[in-house]
């Protein structure tokens, strides 16, 4: 069996996870909640604006940087959005222990686990 397929297969098994089936649960409640969907768009762009005046040697402006942190604050309190925030969270996990995994496995015999 190729690394390609064995890959595939780890996909396949990730799929299979509770922490990937919770972050698909929840980013579908994101999408069919507005409220939380338009916070998520309204943030992106004001992040964004700011990234932009920065890469542009421009300090953001008091008004772009009050719009963020109100923004960051009623997202926050969002049931939905901080669901979804834990169960990314929660898969960023899985996958770095994944990595880890992956990591290990290519290590000559004699370095592992020591």
């Amino acid at each position: 069996m190729s690394v390609f397929e064995k890959a595939k297969e780890l996909g396949n098994e990730i799929r299979k996870t509770e922490e990937y089936k919770e972050l698909e649960r929840t980013s579908q409640n994101v999408q069919e909640n507005n409220d939380a969907n338009q916070m998520i768009q309204e943030i992106q762009d004001i992040q964004q604006k700011i990234q932009f005046a920065q890469q542009s040697g421009v300090e953001p402006s008091q008004e772009q940087i009050q719009q963020f942190n109100d923004l960051k604050t009623k997202m926050d309190a969002n049931l939905t959005i901080q669901a979804y925030a834990k169960a990314q969270e929660t898969f960023n996990q899985l996958m770095q222990d994944v990595n880890s995994s992956i990591s290990e496995g290519i290590k000559p015999e004699e370095e592992r686990d020591q």
